[in-house]
């Protein structure tokens, strides 16, 4: 086999720690792939269940399947790094431990990224939510209002809200690997959203980017265990993000043009980390923030909606009690006003319904209307073949009966016929005997 067939097309690199549950779903997803040039890194970050032996065993039948065994706990960040230091792939993409991906996902994607020749492919996603089961669009993911409208992009072509154009995950993209490492991107390594630092940079310094719109994977949520439900234990690693971010966009020259964008997504997101963190970590956490808001001496004019400005304003002036309290109002607001939605709704669904069941009823009325005339109809179908069926009888009946006077026609004229012949024969007899007699 040639060394082009040989080429390895994709790097998939899979941090994974105590995921004996799940691991086989998910490498089994990769390993059916219609795209077979590809390597399959798991890098298992010291799990004490057998999620280890599980990759083993996978590996020893597939041998595209490498595995990489932290010697002490790095964390998603530090192992995806490790597993970026050892990849061979044209391109390379990072996938969670529970994700799914459809199994042409790798083939499209690095096609299109040879076609479009692109820095980064990103595509649709959709969450399965492992409590109820429900496969769900994560739209947020791809913000088409905020694209330019071309099939290859550059960063500068978004020119408005760059941080919520997309969602800083990394499980979506496909990179160009040589573009990771000429830029030398790592991934913090950080407990949790070590993540946001890498893509977000990444996508801000890519040389073009191109978006594949097609649901290709499944991300698993509402995991007991997973990093992201355990953000409490680690609650400045956003604000650690976020930091890293700016730091790497001063030192590009990106600040200064991105500084309104930042700003707008750093009270979203930290706003929306402040609503999903509970217990003692909140107030700490809230401080950190507040400070961090703070210190972004933003301005109403800064922010691209009131609700932005609004959250900018509840962190920047309340103490961590008193946004508790207004986060208590707003959701007693909000559920008020979903209140009041779904009893509008289930009004409109009493209409609805009442329309419904009148349409049900002129449809039923409708269908016996018309099967009484189908019934008709075939009711006079019926006497007009009785009564085709009765003239047709009687027309056997005459062309019998004038058959057979036919026939009797025809014997009664051969019978003269004979006669006539027979009492010629007598009349002629004596003048025959007359020339006999005169010979």
């Amino acid at each position: 086999m040639s060394d082009e067939a040989n080429e390895i097309v994709v790097s998939v690199v899979i941090p994974v720690h105590n995921a004996a549950e799940y691991i086989s779903d998910t490498l089994n997803s990769v390993l059916s792939q219609t795209l077979k040039q590809i390597e399959i890194v798991v890098i298992d970050d010291c799990s004490t269940d057998n999620t280890l032996e599980i990759i083993k065993d996978i590996s020893r039948q597939d041998s595209r399947v490498q595995i990489i065994s932290n010697v002490a706990n790095l964390g998603g960040g530090g192992s995806r790094n490790v597993g970026l230091d050892i990849a061979v792939g044209k391109y390379i993409i990072f996938l969670d431990d529970d994700d799914y991906i459809e199994s042409d996902m790798l083939e499209k994607m690095s096609a299109y990224a040879v076609e479009t020749q692109v820095d980064v492919v990103v595509c649709r996603c959709q969450s399965f939510d492992l409590n109820s089961g429900v496969y769900a669009p994560m739209v947020e993911s791809i913000r088409v209002d905020l694209l330019p409208p071309k099939t290859i992009f550059q960063p500068e072509d978004i020119t408005t809200d760059f941080f919520r154009a997309f969602v800083w995950w990394p499980w979506d993209k496909l990179f160009r690997r040589e573009a990771i490492i000429s830029h030398g991107l790592r991934f913090q390594e950080i407990r949790t959203t070590n993540d946001l630092f890498f893509v977000c940079a990444f996508m801000l310094i890519a040389r073009n980017i191109s978006v594949l719109d097609e649901v290709l994977i499944s991300h698993t949520i509402n995991r007991s265990g997973s990093l992201s439900a355990t953000r409490a234990d680690s609650h400045r690693c956003a604000l650690n993000a976020l930091i890293a971010l700016q730091e790497f966009m001063q030192q590009k020259g990106l600040l200064d043009g991105r500084i309104k964008d930042y700003k707008n997504y750093a009270v979203v997101f930290l706003e929306w980390h402040l609503n999903t963190i509970s217990g003692p970590a909140f107030s700490p956490l809230f401080d950190d923030v507040k400070a961090f808001i703070i210190e972004l001496d933003a301005s109403n004019d800064d922010f691209y909606d009131d609700f932005i400005a609004a959250a900018h304003q509840r962190i920047a002036t309340l103490s961590a009690d008193e946004y508790l309290f207004s986060l208590k109002d707003r959701v007693l607001k909000e559920l008020e006003f979903s209140q009041a939605n779904n009893a509008r709704l289930e009004q409109t669904i009493d209409i609805l319904e009442q329309k419904n069941n009148q349409l049900e009823q002129e449809l039923a009325a409708q269908q016996v209307a018309q099967h009484e005339e189908k019934q008709n109809f075939h009711d006079q179908l019926t006497k007009r073949d009785e009564h085709h069926r009765a003239l047709q009888n009687r027309y056997d009946i005459q062309e019998r009966e004038m058959f057979d006077q036919r026939a009797k026609l025809e014997s009664l004229q051969q019978h003269n016929v004979n006669m006539i012949g027979s009492l010629s024969w007598r009349l002629t007899k004596p003048l025959r005997l007359i020339r006999r007699f005169f010979k």
